[in-house]
């Protein structure tokens, strides 16, 4: 009877160690998943920033464009200056626009997140 006794409280002891450290390990995560989550708001909040200025970059670049070839129909004096800068505005604009959608290609979700819970599953996996 002693010795069923002993093993109780020691088991119990066990079981309370391995909720903690469950529990332990889930608050981890998710801590980790609110720092993820607010450096995507962030990295939004940049991408929409970038978007709104390539789009200003293309409105003066189709402004510059109509304003040139207004110009060329009534002089050809001081085109070439607009023609010109309706070219770098253009440039700009694909420019902007290549780094935009690179910048989106390869945006990474919560890979923080993902590795810890690989990682965890791998030592389930091999007992550690």
């Amino acid at each position: 009877m002693d010795a069923q006794q002993t093993v109780q409280p020691g088991l119990v002891a066990t079981l309370r160690r391995l909720a903690a450290t469950a529990l332990a390990t889930v608050q981890n995560r998710l801590e980790l998943l609110l720092v993820e989550l607010q450096e995507e708001r962030v990295r939004l909040f940049n991408a929409l920033l970038f978007t709104a200025a390539t789009m200003i970059v293309a409105v003066f670049t189709l402004g510059m464009a109509a304003c040139a070839l207004s110009i060329v129909v009534w002089t050809r004096f001081g085109v070439d200056g607009l023609w010109a800068l309706s070219a770098l505005g253009l440039v700009t604009t694909l420019l902007a626009c290549w780094r935009l959608r690179a910048r989106l290609k390869h945006w990474p979700l919560l890979p923080e997140t993902l590795a810890q819970l690989k990682k965890d599953r791998e030592g389930l996996m091999n007992g550690q």
